[in-house]
């Protein structure tokens, strides 16, 4: 059985000994420089700021569009002009100007003018149409935008810009300096090779096999390295006479365990098996948090006119609409500021214990505990980048639930259950050591990771070692019996 499990360490640490170098040196970079994208405050921050005059209400804009129920409906302007964006709970996106009704249509000319109005570039610049994900948008939420129409911008940044052809909005940016640190980290690191990563259950599957396979590989390698231990237990430094052995197995007992917890907190991050639940409401949840259905006819003309009194002549980059508790609601958002109101019933804000209350209806069985407003992120509530909205209503219910809600647009943000408080420690923790006391103290947290990763390193190189001479023995044995 120790024959059996050693020979299976072996075959797996050459063939996967290379992968783990890669994935090591690529952490190095991830610590600073993940892959390009565009968060939504980043995309808020380009959009120019207007007033909202001659707007028709979203009732008049969708009156011929086919809407069961509104996921997500917004405001905003492009090239001087006011644009409704909406989603529907199944999925479809509808953009259509809010001045006269009529669909968004956008041509290259158009698209160039949005891309330089909302970057303030104004350097000449390539455009052209593409109708399959690329390199720098390869994830399967970009097929709804497609065809998608791709700016190269001749800056000293040389950057991209991605729009859509549904809703005219910039949905990815990148600059020459992004794309060369992520073919250094976050590509090799998440495998986010375009031909791989656009068909997104090969990929899904990839990652958790090789993940995988290489945590079996970790657990046989410190199975192996008691065993070699127990042979020699007074042996002196020189275990081996092979340096490569030497340097594997002593680098081995002290960073075994940290390459075990990384390699199998990576594996976790895929959530194979799919045993963690969704950190977002479900259906029934959903439809007793709004009351009713958030639906185009909610936006009567009373209501509208509610809207166009509260908001005139305020400037405005963004206005978001929400539904809670049979409600209409506004959030008008600027670089610092964000404003809610309520259009259905004027001069109504929804207290805490509204939030609880709604809570309470989920289930009769998981009442609210308490409810804490957060100003600062917590252990499950948080961001690196701080990306995520605050202050936030932490509701706990009596099965270790917890919902945060923004108390700025009356959605809940986060659903975590004890199972995604598992996850997060088992993913973040220990991937990226998202522990209090070194994450939010650096540069401790970066000496520490960068220690850690150092010794993973090492061991890797020496496998590579170790691998190369592996296949060499076995060559020339198979070489003698013939």
């Amino acid at each position: 059985m120790k024959k059996t499990i050693i020979n299976l360490h072996h075959w797996l640490g050459t063939f996967f000994s290379v992968l783990f170098l890669i994935w090591f040196l690529s952490g190095f970079v991830m610590m600073y420089h993940s892959f390009p994208s565009l968060t939504k405050k980043e995309q808020l921050k380009m959009l120019p700021q207007k007033k909202a005059t001659l707007i028709l209400s979203p009732k008049t804009v969708f009156k011929n569009d086919t809407i069961k129920e509104i996921q997500t409906l917004s405001l905003n302007h492009q090239l001087n002009r006011p644009i409704f964006h909406l989603t529907t709970t199944d999925g479809k996106i509808i953009s259509k100007y809010a001045d006269n009704g009529t669909p968004v249509k956008i041509t290259n000319e158009k698209a160039l003018l949005i891309a330089k109005e909302n970057l303030k570039i104004a350097t000449n610049a390539a455009i052209n149409s593409i109708h399959e994900l690329d390199q720098w948008i390869p994830r399967t939420k970009f097929l709804k935008h497609l065809p998608i129409f791709k700016v190269s911008f001749k800056d000293t940044n040389k950057t991209l810009a991605y729009i859509s052809s549904v809703t005219g909005e910039i949905i990815a940016t990148n600059t020459i300096s992004e794309r060369r640190w992520a073919w250094v980290g976050a590509i090799p690191h998440w495998i986010y090779f375009k031909d791989i990563r656009i068909h997104n259950t090969l990929w899904f599957q990839l990652i958790v096999w090789l993940s995988g396979l290489g945590f079996l590989m970790v657990v046989t390698g410190i199975f192996t390295g008691i065993v070699r231990y127990k042979k020699k237990p007074k042996a002196n430094f020189k275990r081996f006479k092979n340096k490569w052995y030497n340097l594997h197995y002593y680098f081995g007992l002290l960073f075994g365990l940290f390459i075990c917890t990384w390699i199998f907190s990576g594996w976790m991050s895929m959530t194979p098996f799919s045993w963690t639940p969704s950190t977002q409401l479900n259906k029934s949840e959903k439809t007793k948090w709004h009351k009713g259905t958030f639906t185009i006819d909610q936006f009567s003309n009373v209501t509208w006119n509610n809207y166009l009194k509260q908001t005139k002549d305020k400037p405005i980059k963004e206005v978001s609409f929400s539904f809670f508790n049979n409600n209409c609601f506004t959030q008008i958002k600027n670089d610092n500021t964000n404003y809610l109101y309520c259009i259905s019933t004027p001069n109504y804000t929804p207290g805490l214990k509204t939030y609880e209350k709604s809570i309470n209806s989920f289930s009769i069985k998981n009442p609210v505990v308490n409810s804490t407003l957060l100003t600062e992120y917590d252990n499950y509530y948080y961001s690196r980048h701080n990306t995520k909205e605050l202050p936030v209503l932490k509701i706990n219910t009596n099965s270790n639930t917890v919902y945060y809600v923004d108390l700025k647009s009356t959605s809940i943000k986060y659903k975590c259950a004890t199972k995604n408080k598992i996850q997060r420690w088992i993913y973040h923790g220990l991937h990226s050591l998202d522990f209090s006391f070194l994450a939010w103290n650096r540069p401790l947290w970066d000496i520490v990771l960068i220690v850690l990763l150092l010794g993973g390193t090492i061991v890797c190189i020496t496998a590579v070692g170790l691998g190369v001479k592996f296949i060499k023995r076995k060559i020339k044995k198979k070489r003698k019996r013939k």
